[in-house]
């Protein structure tokens, strides 16, 4: 494979936030929350976290989020939101970079918020010039449900070439895809603590069960 294997590799760090840090975002972001109740639900700001090229917004949103979820992009995300995320980044950049070396420093953070019965579907980021690693930190455990999941599959259904010969994710890696779904997967299932972050690599096919009870509250983000 010429590409990392790094792109197909899961990782956590346990306490990548401090309860401080905890409380520190979900103050700045309930205060958020109570002044822009226009702009919480996924894809009001016309802007996506995901991305297919072959789909608008709306589309997306209905294939990556098909129940809905609260989003707060990266463009209206409180600037000491991203502040408490980037030092604790930064605090544990060497834990990090044991799985995934090329790690410096983090980008794309986004707010979400999953109520009952709430989910995302199971898709792969990709791989290509500028691979990317996305994380996850979990901010609350008061919820049932939610779980993140992993899907691994050894079909060479999965993967394709671009003009070069390098490898690449077969077109449209995400729900949208009949050919997609139908891949054989073994799922992988965890339930991170409050504070934890769950890390994965770019081709790793990922997603979410319905969130049971309660409110499962995350921040996304990605390294460059």
């Amino acid at each position: 494979m010429s590409r990392s294997p790094s792109v197909l590799l899961p990782y956590s760090i346990e306490a990548f936030l401090s309860p401080e840090g905890v409380r520190g975002i979900i103050q700045s972001i309930d205060a958020y929350k109570a002044s822009n109740p226009d702009r919480l639900q996924a894809g009001a700001c016309g802007i996506s976290i995901h991305h297919n090229p072959n789909l608008t917004v709306s589309e997306v949103i209905s294939v990556y989020e098909p129940a809905g979820r609260l989003d707060i992009n990266s463009e209206h995300l409180p600037r000491d939101v991203v502040d408490i995320a980037e030092i604790a980044f930064y605090r544990h950049i060497e834990d990090i970079r044991r799985a995934y070396p090329a790690t410096h420093g983090p980008f794309g953070f986004t707010y979400v918020e999953y109520s009952v019965g709430q989910y995302f579907s199971a898709h792969a980021d990709g791989v290509g010039e500028n691979q990317k690693v996305g994380f996850g930190v979990t901010l609350t455990d008061d919820f049932e449900g939610g779980e993140f999941v992993v899907q691994t599959c050894g079909s060479n259904r999965l993967w394709t070439s671009d003009a070069r010969g390098q490898l690449m994710l077969g077109p449209c890696h995400d729900a949208s895809s009949q050919w997609f779904n139908e891949l054989p997967k073994t799922e992988w299932v965890t339930r991170p603590k409050c504070g934890n972050a769950i890390f994965y690599g770019g081709a790793l096919t990922h997603g979410s069960r319905p969130v049971t009870s309660g409110v499962l509250k995350k921040l996304l983000g990605f390294t460059h």
